[in-house]
């Protein structure tokens, strides 16, 4: 088995031998940089923090935190964190290790005996390695996007994915999922007799000095808070997932000086030993094949393990909620980039990725192709008739564009139906929306009028719905007639 060997041993040989470094780039070429790449990346509102070593070479916000009040986003801007935390969570789960409280390899079934393994072997090393093959309930579709606004406590989050099919046997190959992170955070709950979110701030906030970090949710009033957008053609729109949807446990807001903190007080020793986290940067097994578009790309213990050009570096990013998160260090040049924005789409790591290379003296990453200019939609006439054939219930699944394995188990249901003469289609808790006939007879929906909406014939009558909405394309055969009662019985 290849093992790749800590991140951290090559920044501890930079100490004791300083290596020849480029000409740092000014406060000043670093905001170019930051500004061009906001721009680039169709963001409302963006807080940056570069630094080497605990110098600051750039603290500042771009943009909007607040379209409707026009309020700038600034240095201090707060965020929901989505990426970043994630480890955090892999870092809390480490104390206990270090306490002697549990062991990577002990069983879940330790911990969680009610979580249903199917005869499986589960540890908490493969829980935190992203390896468990327990499938990521965000790409269960129906289970949790039919039921946003219902209220569910911890066991009702366990059983959105528990009663999913495995996604790969435990520890044969590596696959994101949040469930994992869920779990080791009831794991956590459970060794230490807390509250997660009291654990995390007795245990890493308050010893890192992070007291902008606090636990949050679409309910929370917070002072500081950027409201959070998605593009939607030319336009952004609010986008704020609902609080009841999944536990927050996993859910702080933060700053990017706090995240800054964290991280060091995590680097220099005073939270977790030197020699646990170098053991968390340390990719095995199936942790050393991410991705096939990139070898070089590794997963260790909550950590990503990647790189810019030959730079090799450790973190993680994520979007969600509306909001984007990136923090980034390259241990042999002590570099850390954070990145918060409000807008929805990895569009942080792209930020932090141009001011990484910048200061690395790598040359800058290719543009991103430019947004598609909005369309104006057609509102051909649909005879009753036209209406007719169209009308019924159907279950799509993923047919192109699942970047995760659990986006096999996904399924979506949508109803298309008659409205006062109008067509609809409405998936399953989700808004009915008028559907648009275009010239080319394809139809279009206004929140997305960049994803074309086909109906095709089959061989025995059977009518198939195809759909495509942020490079995820979904297909499903007519199942059943378009009322009420059929679409909401079908799960």
């Amino acid at each position: 088995m290849r093992i790749l060997r800590p991140l951290f041993a090559t920044a501890i040989l930079s100490l004791c031998f300083p290596a020849l470094s480029l000409a740092e780039p000014s406060r000043a070429e670093l905001d170019v940089v930051a500004r061009r790449a906001f721009e680039q990346s169709n963001v409302v509102g963006a807080s940056v923090l570069v630094a080497k070593g605990d110098r600051i070479l750039l603290l500042e916000g771009y943009g909007l935190s607040d379209i409707g009040l026009e309020a700038p986003a600034g240095p201090g801007s707060v965020y929901h964190v989505v990426g970043p935390m994630l480890p955090l969570t892999g870092v809390a789960i480490m104390q206990q290790v270090e306490r002697g409280k549990l062991s990577l390899d002990d069983d879940i079934a330790k911990y969680i005996p009610e979580f249903p393994t199917q005869g499986r072997h589960v540890t908490v090393r493969q829980l935190i390695s992203d390896t468990s093959g327990v499938v990521d309930y965000h790409y269960r579709g129906d289970p949790l996007e039919s039921t946003y606004r219902q209220p569910k406590a911890m066991d009702e989050v366990i059983a959105l994915f528990a009663d999913g099919q495995w996604v790969h046997e435990p520890g044969t190959q590596w696959d994101w999922s949040i469930s994992n992170f869920q779990l080791l955070g009831e794991i956590l709950e459970r060794v230490t007799g807390e509250p997660y979110a009291d654990y995390m701030r007795r245990s890493l906030f308050v010893p890192a000095g992070a007291a902008e970090t606090t636990t949050c949710d679409s309910s929370s009033v917070i002072h500081g808070l950027s409201h959070s957008y998605q593009r939607v053609g030319g336009r952004y729109e609010a986008a704020t997932e609902d609080s009841a949807a999944v536990s927050y446990d996993l859910r702080f807001c933060s700053t990017v000086s706090d995240l800054f903190r964290l991280w060091r007080a995590i680097q220099t020793g005073k939270i977790l030993k030197p020699e646990t986290l170098a053991r968390m940067t340390i990719a095995e097994g199936p942790g050393l094949k991410m991705t096939a578009n990139d070898p070089d790309q590794h997963f260790g213990l909550g950590f990503t393990l990647g790189h810019e050009g030959d730079h090799r570096d450790v973190g993680q990013n994520g979007s969600l909620l509306g909001y984007s998160g990136s923090l980034y260090h390259f241990p042999a040049d002590d570099l850390t980039v954070v990145v918060l924005t409000n807008t929805a789409g990895q569009n942080a790591k792209a930020i932090g990725s141009a001011l990484a290379r910048t200061v690395l003296g790598l040359p800058p990453n290719p543009p991103p192709p430019a947004p598609a200019p909005a369309l104006i939609l057609a509102d051909e006439p649909v005879s009753a008739d036209g209406r007719s054939q169209v009308m019924g219930t159907y279950v799509l699944k993923v047919v192109d564009g699942g970047y995760h394995d659990s986006f096999a188990q996904y399924r979506r249901t949508y109803r298309v139906f008659d409205e006062n003469g109008r067509l609809m289609i409405e998936a399953l808790g989700g808004i009915p929306e008028r559907l648009l006939k275009q010239k080319n007879g394809s139809f279009a929906i206004r929140s997305w009028p960049q994803a074309p909406v086909t109906f095709t014939a089959g061989d025995r009558n059977d009518l198939t719905l195809r759909l495509t909405n942020s490079g995820l394309t979904l297909a499903g055969e007519r199942v059943g007639p378009a009322d009420a009662r059929t679409f909401h019985a079908i799960r």
